[in-house]
Parts: structure tokens; sequence; C-alpha cells
């Protein structure tokens, strides 16, 4: 792997543990560009470090505790894709319209990241969220 490669791969893991797993979202502007777009499930598009923001905690205040796993990692150059098992505890707050459940549920998702600059400059997602809904539903 490339050093620009494996550089990269650092800012998409550190994306993972410290914006989502730590929701340390003070370290946006190190990880993301200012003007950073982001694609998500459900076919939302969010521009910027507010937004982006706001999105992290429409997910994270329905757990007490919220754990991303990287399970796979490619890279090639400026792209990177990853492939991450989340998990958490949905007892703190509402999450896709479901009250807490007080139930351990866990998901896995991908994400698609360009970066410019040792930054992350655009990101589309992808969950599997008819498992997730399955495990809300019971």
């Amino acid at each position: 792997m490339s050093e620009r490669a494996a550089s990269n791969a650092e800012v998409v893991r550190a994306f993972y543990a410290e914006l989502w797993e730590k929701a340390d979202l003070a370290r946006l502007p190190a990880l993301m560009h200012d003007d950073v777009a982001f694609q998500g499930t459900f076919g939302q598009t969010m521009h910027g470090h507010d937004a982006f923001a706001a999105y992290v905690r429409s997910v994270r205040h329905a757990f007490s505790t919220y754990r991303c796993e990287v399970v796979d990692l490619l890279c090639d150059g400026e792209r990177v894709a990853a492939r991450v098992r989340f998990s958490g505890r949905h007892d703190a707050g509402s999450f896709l319209d479901f009250a807490p459940t007080g139930r351990d549920l866990a998901w896995e998702g991908v994400g698609f990241f360009t970066l410019g600059a040792g930054r992350i400059r655009h990101l589309w997602v992808m969950g599997d969220m008819l498992g997730l809904l399955g495990q809300l539903r019971t």
C-alpha cells in the first residue's frame, strides 16, 4: 500500500473511531473538508460540518453504547472503501421512529470515501437497514 493510501486509510479508521464511536465532533475539521458531501442510506444528501454533526447526533442520541468495528478496508489512492459493523444498546432515545427498545442491536454497512489533502471530501454510505428494522420490530 502506498504511503498516501495508508494515510487515507487511517483517516477513515479515525472517522469511525472518533466521530462515530466516541462522538468526538470536535475532530470534524481535521477529518472532513468544510464542504464535505455526505450521501446516506435513505437517499439524504448533506453538505458541510454542521449538517454532518447533526446527523451523527441524531443517530448517537438513541444509544447508551455505540461501537464501530472496521471489518474490511480497501484503499486506492484517494479512494477508500470500508465495511463496518455497528452495534449498540438502543435505550437512550428514539431511532428510525422507534422508541427506545432496550435491545442490543447490530448491523453492517459500507462507506465509499473520496479524500483530498488528507481529509474526506465525499462519502456515500449504505447500511443494512432491513436487518436493523427487523431487530427493532421484534
